[in-house]
């Protein structure tokens, strides 16, 4: 039963760990998420009032919603990437934003994009969906070995560059591009050179005003014929259109998406394709890292709104 003495949280991701849940409950009225997507900006527009702290997903905390929350003191971030947050207006208000930059996610990511160049390159899923469908075509999917391509990593930072490692510690070649990032490991590159150069493209860029559509066909029109491509990033930095174009005229071999500009997506012909290897944002799925992003948020939640301490890390 409610406590209307004490302060209320809201948690916004459909996952959170069960046993961090209670241990909120002991201190706060918690309302969870049992709808299995985001909160759309209306439905947080009609309730955000009610809260002190929030435990964020990819929900829109636009300027909108927090004109709303008049007793917001906390946007608990779980996860990384802070673009679906107005951080203006937060620090307008006084409310503090934190995430969850930790290794335990950073290396969750780097493995899953990892696995999914092996996937794109020995054509993992794409010789199952054929034999599923009944052909046994041995031959088609001749693929190649990690020392034999090179790797091109776009945005060389945690994630990147954990990614860029496991690579080279199989024998790959790697090169990036990134302006703020220089390596002494690592070949930089030009945009334009990373495109025309690799064998396969990860992206492991956050979403700004400067990398939203960054990837178009002006940089698909220098791709290798039979290259590949993976987003685990944010799926605004490419334009999907020009992607199906390059895809529908043979130039990439294939590609992996596990980021969608909505969630979940619409299930079109471009997606249901063999060329096309989709998971629904599953990255950083794993026990470990989630268990530690929301120990994170949950301390974060009881430092502020409880003892009015400052939060780890912090943003806003």
């Amino acid at each position: 039963m409610q406590n209307n003495n004490r302060p209320r949280v809201l948690i916004t991701s459909p996952w959170f760990s069960p046993a961090l849940l209670n241990r909120l409950k002991e201190n706060f009225d918690v309302r969870a998420n049992h709808m299995e997507r985001w909160f759309t900006e209306n439905e947080l527009c009609s309730i955000i009032g009610e809260f002190d702290a929030v435990i964020a997903g990819l929900d829109p905390f636009t300027s909108r919603v927090l004109k709303n929350a008049s007793s917001l003191k906390l946007i608990a971030r779980r996860g990384i990437g802070i673009d679906t947050i107005d951080l203006l207006t937060c620090k307008r208000m006084g409310v503090k934003v934190t995430n969850t930059p930790v290794q335990e996610e950073e290396t969750a990511v780097a493995e899953f994009t990892f696995s999914l160049i092996l996937n794109l390159t020995r054509n993992i899923s794409r010789s199952s969906y054929s034999l599923k469908s009944g052909s046994w075509q041995r031959e088609r999917y001749l693929g190649k070995g990690i020392g034999e391509i090179t790797v091109g990593i776009l945005g060389l930072g945690h994630i990147g560059s954990r990614v860029a490692e496991l690579v080279h510690k199989m024998g790959g070649h790697v090169i990036y591009y990134d302006p703020y990032v220089d390596s002494k490991t690592f070949r930089k590159v030009n945009l334009t050179e990373l495109f025309k150069e690799s064998d396969i493209v990860s992206i492991h860029a956050p979403k700004t005003q400067e990398t939203i559509n960054m990837i178009n066909r002006e940089q698909f029109s220098l791709m290798k014929k039979g290259s590949h491509l993976i987003n685990t990033s944010r799926a605004e930095i490419i334009n999907m259109q020009d992607l199906e174009w390059v895809v529908n005229n043979g130039t990439i071999a294939s590609v992996a998406l596990d980021v969608f500009a909505e969630e979940p997506p619409e299930i079109d012909d471009f997606l249901i394709s063999d060329k096309v290897l989709v998971t629904p944002h599953i990255a950083a799925f794993t026990e470990k890292s989630f268990s530690k992003i929301d120990e994170i948020c949950c301390n974060n939640v009881e430092k502020v709104i409880l003892n009015g301490a400052e939060p780890d890390y912090r943003i806003v």
